[in-house]
């Protein structure tokens, strides 16, 4: 009996322990028993609280179009050049030399880089030789002017003869028709007046033949006269001397090269070679902007010549742009010049916004949102700016960098370049 009541204490004891397990509650035991505060407490803890309203999940919200850079076609002045390269060369040149051989150089008066006046001496030549020659001259004139006093001396005693044949065959005659004279006294009369008269012919011919004879060493004279005054040899224009290639006591020869090149007024101007697709849209006195090597500042000019002529083997044409005489340039000057071809206002988008397919181009125009792809015609082109003729209008807006990953009818978020700041205005 006693232990039978031993053996249901022990199972009502585990049923204590284990009932606030069982129900979540939290008891400490103390030597086996639990503690009445602390398991009110936890009965306590165990009451369900109020429930907390249900979290809702978040619904997905669609998503942003891709922001994407656009430019604004806007009207704006465009100016379209021609870039061109070549060397610089005087606008005319005159060359200084001389016809006369054997002759050296005693005086130099002018040298490369000076401005010359015409008519300005620019060297001295020996005239010594040619003044002997002027002197030979001279007296040789003097010896046939002499000669034709002694010849018109000749004629005037033969026109005596002649008068004085004349009167004897006159009294020949009378005499010869009274019976007086015989026919031989007649014809000695005849014949001394023909011979009178060819003498008289022959002294008039003689003084013609030297007079003839004057005028030829006069000629000569003035040649020796002209060659002493070439000895100075004299600038043709006004302008800048070249090349100097006469050295003092050179002897100097009428084949050789010229002995002084001139550029006249000192003008140059600048020689460029331009292809014939691009020669029939230049015309005379179109301005360049000229850059010579070694210079910042450009210079102003314009074109003075297109050649009428293209070359058969490099199918390149000729140019000529006038510098002006105040240019700072020098023969031989590497120069770049950029030519205005076109000045006008129009509609112009950045080059880079034009896509190609092909010989056909394209804008990828944003509207509403929308990419579109437009078919436009171009035209001028100036710098980074490239104008629409055609397809789109002022104020549109279309992607400013081609090729950009976007097709017709994507959504974007177009952003101005002026307001990233990016790209300056």
């Amino acid at each position: 009996m006693t232990r039978s009541l031993s053996v249901l204490a022990l199972i009502a004891a585990s049923l204590l322990v284990s009932t606030p397990l069982a129900t979540g509650l939290s008891a400490a035991p103390a030597a086996g028993e639990a503690k009445p505060a602390a398991a009110a407490s936890a009965v306590e803890d165990a009451k369900p609280t109020a429930a907390a309203p249900p979290v809702e999940e978040a619904k997905p919200t669609a998503a942003a179009p891709p922001a994407i850079r656009v430019a604004v076609a806007a009207r704006r002045e465009l100016v379209e050049t021609l870039s061109v390269t070549g060397t610089v060369v005087a606008r005319e040149e005159a060359a200084v030399g001389t016809d006369l051989n054997g002759l050296t150089v005693l005086e130099l008066r002018a040298d490369q880089g000076d401005l010359v006046k015409k008519g300005d001496v620019l060297a001295v030549l020996d005239r010594s030789l040619l003044e002997t020659e002027l002197a030979q001259a001279d007296a040789n004139r003097a010896q046939a002017e002499a000669n034709i006093a002694q010849m018109e001396a000749q004629i005037a005693d033969a026109e005596i003869a002649v008068r004085q044949a004349g009167e004897g065959l006159d009294r020949s005659k009378t005499l010869k028709g009274k019976g007086v004279a015989t026919q031989a006294q007649l014809d000695n009369s005849v014949n001394a007046a023909d011979s009178a008269r060819a003498r008289l012919l022959s002294a008039t011919k003689a003084v013609a033949v030297s007079q003839a004879q004057l005028a030829v060493m006069d000629a000569q004279t003035e040649n020796v006269r002209l060659q002493i005054e070439k000895t100075e040899l004299r600038a043709p224009a006004d302008g800048l001397v070249l090349t100097r290639a006469a050295t003092l006591g050179g002897v100097v020869s009428a084949a050789g090269a010229p002995l002084f090149r001139i550029a006249i007024d000192g003008e140059f101007e600048l020689a460029a070679d331009v292809a014939e697709t691009t020669l029939p849209r230049l015309a005379v006195e179109m301005t360049a902007d000229v850059t010579l090597a070694g210079l910042d500042q450009p210079l102003a000019g314009s074109i003075r010549r297109i050649s009428p002529e293209i070359d058969q083997a490099s199918r390149l044409g000729s140019i000529r742009i006038s510098l002006g005489a105040q240019a700072p340039a020098r023969t031989g000057n590497f120069a770049r010049a950029e030519i205005e071809v076109v000045r006008r206002d129009g509609v112009a988008i950045p080059s880079s916004a034009v896509v190609f397919r092909g010989a056909e181009t394209f804008l990828q125009v944003v509207e509403d949102g929308a990419i579109a792809s437009t078919p436009v015609k171009l035209g001028v082109r100036a710098g980074d700016f490239v104008e629409v003729v055609s397809g789109l209008s002022e104020g549109q807006e279309v992607v400013s960098k081609a090729g950009t990953f976007v097709a017709d009818g994507d959504r974007v978020t177009p952003v101005r370049e002026e307001t990233t700041g990016a790209i300056k205005p």
